[in-house]
């Protein structure tokens, strides 16, 4: 009988060890404070937007967390917190491009490339977001923006740094 209790304290014990080592490798996988929210999307051929339109980035490499809609373009922040969020642009060689990343309909930043030189353009930015806030990238431009895709040079992406 003894052996039985020693197997069963060996057992609990291994069981105990083996759910606390799955909590401590979960609250390492999640950055150690909450669910991990990260994405990054391209667009995967070349795109016209109308004016003002939302760029919708479809060849999605990431989405962890499922906050990014392909469909529309729209990044919604599923926690309050601290968010990383980037735009790269390359025009077409015909045309400037102006695109704004925008939060709630706020401006937040431009992002310009214009012809013939095929230049990149970039923005990052680190933004305080609430819970439900919706960020995507628009046309800044009066007329129509043209972007290249040659090697998915035009890219989308975020990441939660921190939960508050």
């Amino acid at each position: 009988m003894l052996g039985f209790a020693v197997l069963f304290s060996v057992m609990t014990s291994t069981g105990a060890l083996y759910i606390n080592t799955v909590q401590k490798f979960e609250y390492i996988r999640q950055g150690g404070n909450g669910p991990a929210v990260a994405f990054t999307a391209l667009l995967s051929k070349h795109t016209t937007v109308s004016s003002h339109g939302v760029v919708k980035y479809d060849n999605v490499l990431t989405n962890v967390g499922g906050a990014y809609e392909p469909s529309t373009g729209i990044f919604t922040a599923p926690y309050r917190g601290i968010y990383t969020i980037s735009c790269i642009l390359m025009s077409h060689p015909s045309n400037y491009v102006h695109l704004r990343l925008t939060m709630n309909n706020k401006k937040l930043s431009i992002v310009y490339s214009g012809p013939k030189t095929h230049p990149h353009s970039g923005q990052t930015l680190q933004l305080l977001v609430n819970k439900g806030d919706k960020i995507w990238v628009q046309n800044e431009n009066d007329q129509t923006a043209k972007l290249n895709d040659h090697g998915s040079y035009n890219v989308f992406s975020g990441v939660l740094i921190k939960k508050i």
